[in-house]
C-alpha cells in the first residue's frame, strides 16, 4: 500500500512537473513589436548585429522575429497581420503597396547594392553566355516579380537592348538557384551571399554587379505597417535609432561585423567576405532612387493601370517617412 502511494506521488510530481515545463515553454511575453526579415539575406545584417549586441534588450523592446522567403511574401506578411516592422526590399514594399493596398511606410534604408547576376561555369567558359544579352531565349532564375532583383534584371536587359519578354523568367528561391542552373537555364540574379557561395563553390561566374546596372540603387528598407505606426510611434522611433546604431558599427568594425554574418549566414569566410565588400550599408533614404523605382514600375507595366498614382509626388510624400530617420 505504501509502495502504491509512493509510485501514485511519484507520478503526480512529474505530470505536476510536465505541466509547469509546458506552462513556461507556451507563457513567452508579449512582443513589443514584431518584425520581418528576410532568410540568410546579407544586406539585412544590421537586425543580427542588433541582436548579437544586445541592442534591443537594452532598450526593453521584446522583439518576435518573422522569417520570410522574400520581400512580396513580407508584404503578405504585413497584410496577414504577422509583423509590425520589417526589413524588406523597396521594390516588393512599392510594388505591393500600390497594387494589393497593402499600408506600410518606409522608415529607413538598409543598403545599397548587394546583388548580381550570375552564369553557369561551363556556358561563360564556353563563351557561350558573356553578357546580358546572352540571356535572349535563355531561362533566368529570379527570386520573384515584385522583389529588387526582378526589377534590376529587367533594367539590365532595357540597357542591352533586350526586354524581360525576351527571356524565360523562373521564380526560384536564392537558396536553390546554384543547383538549378542549366544550358537552357545559365542565369540566375540574387541577393548577397548566395552570389558569392556558388562562385566561391566554382558553379556559376560572375556576369553583372547590381551596382553596375544601377551605381548606389536602393536595395533594402525597414518599412512599418501605418496602423503599427500611428498607435506605437514611440517603440517604431527606438526600432529605427537601434538600426541606425547597428548600421553604423557595421561600418566602424568591419571585421567583427564580418565575424557575425559568417557564424549567422554558416559559410565559409571567403565568400561571406566577398558579398559583404559587394553591399553598402547606409541608413539614409534615398528618395531619388525611390521615385525612379516607381517610373520604372509604371513603365514596365508592373503596377495595375487602376493603381498607378495620379500624383507621383504625393504618394511618395505618403510611402516615405524621413522624420525617424533624420535623413537630410
Amino acid at each position: 500500500m505504501e509502495r502504491k502511494q509512493a509510485v501514485a506521488a511519484a507520478v503526480a510530481t512529474i505530470v505536476i512537473g510536465s505541466l509547469v515545463i509546458v506552462a513556461v515553454w507556451y507563457s513567452t511575453p508579449t512582443p513589443d513589436v514584431r518584425i520581418g526579415y528576410l532568410s540568410k539575406d546579407l544586406h539585412q545584417l544590421a537586425l543580427r548585429v542588433a541582436l548579437e549586441n544586445g541592442y534591443f534588450e537594452r532598450e526593453g523592446l521584446n522583439v518576435e522575429l518573422v522569417q520570410f522567403g522574400n520581400g512580396a511574401y513580407e508584404m503578405d506578411g504585413f497584410l496577414g497581420n504577422q509583423i509590425d516592422m520589417g526589413y524588406l526590399g523597396a521594390a516588393p514594399a512599392m510594388t505591393k503597396r500600390l497594387n494589393q493596398d497593402i499600408l506600410v511606410t518606409i522608415l529607413a534604408s538598409v543598403n545599397l547594392e548587394g546583388s548580381a547576376i550570375m552564369v553557369l561555369k561551363s556556358e561563360y567558359d564556353a563563351g557561350r553566355v558573356t553578357s546580358v544579352a546572352d540571356l535572349v531565349g535563355k531561362g533566368v532564375h529570379q527570386p520573384g516579380s515584385s522583389t529588387v532583383q526582378n526589377f534590376l534584371l529587367r533594367l539590365a536587359l532595357n540597357q542591352s537592348g533586350y526586354s524581360y519578354s525576351d527571356i524565360i523568367a523562373y521564380t526560384t528561391s536564392p537558396l536553390y538557384m546554384a543547383d538549378l542552373l542549366t544550358t537552357d537555364a545559365p542565369a540566375f540574379i540574387a541577393w548577397e551571399p548566395f552570389n558569392a557561395k556558388s562562385e566561391y563553390e566554382n558553379k556559376t561566374v560572375l556576369l553583372i554587379l547590381s551596382g553596375e546596372i544601377w551605381p548606389r540603387h536602393p536595395c533594402c528598407v525597414v518599412a512599418a505597417k501605418n496602423d503599427f505606426l500611428a498607435a506605437h510611434s514611440d517603440t517604431v522611433q527606438k526600432v529605427i535609432d537601434i538600426h541606425k546604431e547597428a548600421e553604423e558599427w557595421i561600418v566602424n568594425h568591419p571585421v567583427e561585423a564580418l565575424s557575425i554574418a559568417i557564424e549567422w549566414l554558416e559559410m565559409d569566410y571567403t565568400p561571406v567576405q566577398t558579398a559583404f565588400n559587394r553591399i553598402i550599408f547606409d541608413y539614409n533614404l534615398n528618395r531619388t532612387g525611390l521615385e525612379r523605382y516607381l517610373d520604372f514600375l509604371i513603365d514596365e507595366d508592373i503596377l495595375l493601370p487602376d493603381k498607378i498614382p495620379e500624383n507621383t509626388t504625393a504618394f511618395l510624400d505618403s510611402f516615405i517617412n524621413m522624420t525617424f530617420v533624420g535623413s537630410p
